[in-house]
């Protein structure tokens, strides 16, 4: 047996000393402190963490929410700095940077002066995808390079109801299925939403998309449904069983929705979560409450990565 309680360790980092008291893992029988991963892990970041303010290096953080700002990948970040991605990994991934890449990375990250220039004295030497990131986002767009233009054709809701109707019908042919929850259809959703738009680079629904604790959240149908937690424990609504059977009669839609509905049928909200929650995935890289770019989510499931 084992039991948790705060510990105070002194972690020396380049010559610099730093004292953390953070809970650690200890023996219940001999009380004596034993390893844990994890914990020794939040431990020493923390040390780390303390180092960097010191210093005043670039943190993982800022460079992810950087490039979730400006909706570009580690790849793009490279090609714009002259790093190399696995730098730009490795930076993420919480390696200290070198003094010059460090002064280069926080003349970006805190003006955006230094991005225009780039782009003014550069721009015919980065790809075609860089440029028009980069342009979009001095636009203030939100929209996936060479995207195309066709209006969505149904609201967030009207497909948050179909999901809602084939729960229904599913649990009437089996009766171990749970009730769907309203977290799971945003889920559901955003699913659907990253895999048409990686398909046809066309949105499935004009509703943002925005990070929120518990994962990236639907804002329309969030706002419809906020006061619940199951949508359904008996039969939906009519205005469900209408948009269900409006939806169905378009193919192209319906299969994607079901496609999505079998391959996570088995999935509840919170299984669903540790696949958005990834490191790297686009509400990882997105600030707390800020919309979620669809470059972000473009990128990540045009390489087969559903997160």
């Amino acid at each position: 047996m084992t039991y948790q309680k705060d510990f105070t360790t002194t972690y020396t980092i380049n010559g610099h000393e730093y004292t953390v008291t953070a809970p650690a893992l200890f023996d219940s029988n001999t009380n004596e402190l034993i390893p844990d991963k994890e914990l020794d892990d939040k431990a020493a970041e923390i040390a780390r963490q303390q180092y960097r303010n010191d210093m005043g290096l670039v943190t993982p953080k800022d460079l992810k929410e950087y490039r979730a700002k400006l909706g570009i990948s580690q790849r793009n970040l490279a090609e714009l700095t002259g790093l190399s991605p696995n730098t730009v990994a490795l930076y993420e991934s919480g390696a200290f940077p070198t003094t010059a890449n460090n002064k280069l990375l926080k003349s970006l990250i805190n003006n955006d002066e230094v991005l225009r220039q780039y782009m003014i004295n550069d721009s015919k030497n980065y790809s075609t995808e860089l440029v028009a990131k980069v342009d979009r986002y001095f636009q203030n767009e939100d929209s996936v390079v060479g995207v195309e233009k066709e209006n969505p054709r149904y609201t967030a809701v009207q497909l948050a109801n179909w999901f809602r109707v084939e729960n229904y019908f599913e649990r009437e042919l089996d009766l171990n299925i749970e009730p769907v929850t309203q977290m799971k259809v945003i889920k559901l959703l955003y699913m659907a939403y990253g895999r048409y738009l990686a398909k046809t680079r066309n949105k499935l629904f004009s509703s943002p998309i925005i990070h929120m604790q518990y994962g990236p959240v639907v804002t329309e149908v969030h706002d419809k449904f906020k006061c619940l937690t199951v949508l359904d424990h008996d039969k939906p609504s009519k205005e469900a069983m209408d948009d269900y059977t409006t939806v169905s009669q378009d193919n192209e839609i319906s299969e994607l929705l079901d496609n999505v509905n079998q391959c996570y049928i088995n999935y509840n909200a919170a299984r669903l979560s540790k696949l958005t929650h990834q490191p790297g995935s686009p509400w990882n890289m997105t600030p707390d409450r800020m919309i979620i770019k669809d470059q972000l989510i473009f990128d990540t499931f045009s390489r087969g990565i559903e997160s």
